[in-house]
């Protein structure tokens, strides 16, 4: 049994966990997995949108801890997470949009998963945690967290390992929106398809620009927007999204 499926229909790629009695914890050969899969929905122009998501009770409960004490010291020092083959879409320079779909627990690099798709969407019964300091590892990725969430809370996330559910995650800003599980899947693939409508470099822009700029200072941001904007201004599906405004239709794109 694969341990992640990967399918592809029509534009959206389908990317699932799917170790369900383990609570999808990642192993590192589930993590080079990921690593390929990236790559392959990177490179893929017929792929719009990523729908990230996990098979069972819960999306993803962090790194598989017995893997790594059965590795030893040096599996622990070559994280999972930032080691070889790291999990997150953003190592792979994945700049089309990915929509993480969470019920269940989230825990650790689950958590970071979560922090590295664009839209999120959780169950009711999803709950966030970072317990890593109750086993005696810091959280690797803790410098993301403040800017996704209020400092106050990312700061009790990390030190506590205490929970936090979907509702509350909601109202800090970490997800987009509360639904109940069995609509889940559905309003994932709502949203991909509302993507789907845009044109995909336009999007592909606006993500690398949301990642790389905010960081930035103004004139360095500036420098960047006009380097990627300069391309996308004259493709052939910017012509075609203003042709198609003038003549009152949909626009349709070709990505490129």
């Amino acid at each position: 049994m694969k341990e992640i499926i990967y399918e592809k229909k029509g534009k959206i790629a389908y990317i699932t966990l799917n170790r369900p009695e383990k609570l999808n914890a990642i192993t590192a050969e589930m993590s080079c997995e990921l690593g390929r899969i990236w790559s392959d929905f990177r490179d893929e122009d017929n792929l719009w949108v990523a729908i990230v998501s996990g098979v069972g009770e819960s999306f993803c409960a962090g790194s598989d801890l017995k893997e790594i004490e059965e590795r030893g010291e040096f599996a622990m020092s070559k994280s999972l997470i930032f080691g070889d083959h790291p999990i997150g879409p953003s190592n792979y320079s994945v700049w089309k949009p990915i929509i993480c779909l969470l019920q269940g627990l989230i825990i650790g690099s689950g958590v970071w998963l979560t922090l590295e798709s664009d839209i999120r969407i959780a169950a009711q019964n999803a709950k966030f945690a970072l317990p890593e300091p109750k086993v005696g590892i810091p959280v690797v990725f803790s410098y993301l967290l403040p800017r996704y969430m209020p400092q106050a809370i990312a700061n009790e996330l990390l030190l506590t390992g205490k929970s936090i559910n979907a509702q509350k995650a909601y109202e800090v800003g970490l997800i987009n929106k509360v639904v109940p599980l069995d609509q889940l899947m559905s309003e994932g693939t709502a949203i991909a398809n509302i993507l789907c409508e845009n044109a995909p470099l336009a999007l592909r822009v606006e993500k690398q620009l949301i990642r790389q700029a905010q960081n930035m200072d103004d004139d360095s941001a500036l420098a960047l927007t006009e380097r990627l904007l300069i391309p996308v201004r004259n493709s052939t599906d910017a012509k075609e999204g203003i042709r198609a405004f003038l003549e009152k239709r949909k626009p349709v794109w070709k990505g490129n």
